[in-house]
């Protein structure tokens, strides 16, 4: 089991690069999104990666951590405003190629696996 922590410019990129490595497929679903007056469901088509068998997949995206405090207890923040993703799972070589260029090392990961 391989854990990799992986960032990209964009949520676009993320997900051309998943795809391409079969981490995840592109899933349409009906989902339920309301109710008429006469209490029949009201559907809309609803599209979204589904990990493919084996691997666990957490979008995270852009995201901010504290970093101290102000003279006003306001919180000063660092921004992180590329899309990041963390996967664990058993990668072949061919995935491992493709994804290693976006792959990153925190020193302290905003997330982890339990």
């Amino acid at each position: 089991m391989i854990d990799l922590y992986l960032k990209t410019l964009t949520e676009d990129d993320m997900k051309a690069a998943l795809i391409e490595a079969g981490i995840v497929t592109e899933q349409t679903f009906q989902a339920k999104v309301g109710t008429t007056e006469d209490s029949d469901a009201i559907l809309q088509d609803v599209t979204a990666l589904v990990p493919t068998q084996g691997f666990s997949v957490d979008q995270i995206g852009p995201f901010s951590k504290v970093i101290g405090y102000d003279e006003k207890d306001e919180p000063i923040l660092e921004n992180y405003p590329d899309w990041h993703t963390n996967l664990r799972g058993n990668f072949t070589e061919e995935q491992l190629a493709l994804l290693k260029p976006l792959s990153v090392e925190p020193s302290i990961p905003y997330r982890v696996w339990a």
